[in-house]
């Protein structure tokens, strides 16, 4: 991906229990933590913002944590990884990318405000309607696979933000 080591945040309502006598924050997922590791293998410097969803509280709370550090001179891009997890970055200030697991009337409005959007079938990114440019990876996707399709997509981003 060039000379610069784009930086990416990822952003992630699916996490663990915290490890006793560790901070109270919550851990990332296994799966988003394999994958981080493959994207920074594969060049990325990548963070990850993980919180506890389900509650407006904690939305509130997340947003209000993440927000000072989400500038474009800390992250070249963002990586929602929910379609509630779009709200921690907006109003969007970095390029953006959210994955969509389904078709809502939410999921329709964020993609068409996102710059790049990753569902899980081809029929789902028909139903959205937008003209962003959506990408299709399979939760069968193995793990190499994926690596490879996010970065294509980054790639993409990162070339048309620039």
């Amino acid at each position: 991906m060039g000379e610069h080591r784009p930086r990416l945040l990822l952003i992630s309502s699916e996490w663990t229990a915290p490890v006793p006598r560790a901070p109270a924050r919550p851990n990332p997922s296994g799966a988003l933590k394999r994958q981080a590791e493959a994207l920074q293998a594969a060049g990325l410097w990548v963070e990850i913002f993980a919180f506890r969803g389900g509650t407006a509280y904690n939305y509130a709370a997340a947003w209000t944590q993440l927000r000072p550090r989400l500038r474009p001179e800390r992250y070249d891009l963002v990586h929602a990884q929910d379609t509630s997890n779009v709200l921690l970055a907006l109003p969007k200030r970095v390029p953006l990318v959210v994955s969509l697991e389904k078709q809502t009337l939410l999921a329709r409005f964020w993609a068409r405000r996102a710059d790049a959007v990753i569902v899980p079938s081809e029929e789902i990114g028909r139903t959205l309607g937008t003209d962003t440019p959506v990408h299709v990876i399979t939760p069968e996707t193995d793990e190499q696979t994926r690596t490879e399709r996010l970065l294509d997509v980054y790639r993409g981003v990162l070339h048309c933000s620039s």
